[in-house]
């Protein structure tokens, strides 16, 4: 197996065979980073291959010194997040209240119950929490996504977002506590099975 800083060194000379073997170790990787920021699989494929192409043309960057995996990992994610604020802008263009669709799922797992009722239900809430992350001022949205999504340490979020410290911690909690906020308005309809009437109500 080639190691990082030959296979690097291969795809900067124009080695397809390289650039090939690159793509296959760190698509599926890749892929989980871009499908967090977008919500939906089809969004993801499209946004991974914009990060490969990307990749492409910044390898010259690479210190062959340090890890493969982590610089892929960190230039994944600066160009996800700058793709998630492009992506705000535009849709702040939109009519508010028009709605957008998810079909993607963050956080439901339809193997953790066997009960369709209350599958529905996990289903239902999931779809609601994108949505609501969605309508999140574009800070907030990201570096919930961040942290709680990716997993990313305050550290290298501040050093991803360019802000201090104070500012990622203070954005983290105002994002949680909004999306509380809103998931408390809507508490009562999801314990009584009302869930397909909150579906949209992410205010």
């Amino acid at each position: 197996m080639l190691t990082d800083g030959e296979l690097a060194r291969r795809c900067r000379s124009g080695d397809e065979s390289a650039w090939v073997t690159l793509v296959e170790r760190y698509q599926r990787r890749i892929w989980h980073v871009a499908y967090q920021f977008t919500g939906r699989s089809d969004e993801a494929e499209e946004l991974t291959q914009e990060i490969f192409l990307h990749l492409l043309s910044a390898l010259g960057n690479f210190d062959s010194s340090g890890s493969l995996q982590a610089w892929i990992q960190r230039v994944a994610r600066n160009y996800a997040i700058d793709h998630y604020r492009r992506r705000r802008r535009e849709r702040s263009l939109v009519v508010d209240g028009e709605e957008f669709d998810h079909a993607v799922l963050f956080t439901w797992d339809p193997a953790e119950t066997t009960d369709p009722h209350r599958s529905l239900q996990q289903k239902d809430l999931s779809t609601w929490l994108r949505k609501a992350i969605d309508r999140l001022p574009v800070e907030l949205g990201q570096a919930v996504i961040l942290r709680d999504l990716q997993e990313m340490t305050y550290d290298e979020m501040a050093d991803a977002l360019k802000v201090p410290l104070g500012t990622v911690k203070s954005r983290i909690n105002r994002g949680r506590i909004e999306l509380a906020r809103r998931l408390k308005r809507n508490k009562t309809a999801w314990s009584n099975g009302q869930a397909k009437g909150a579906r949209g109500d992410v205010s």
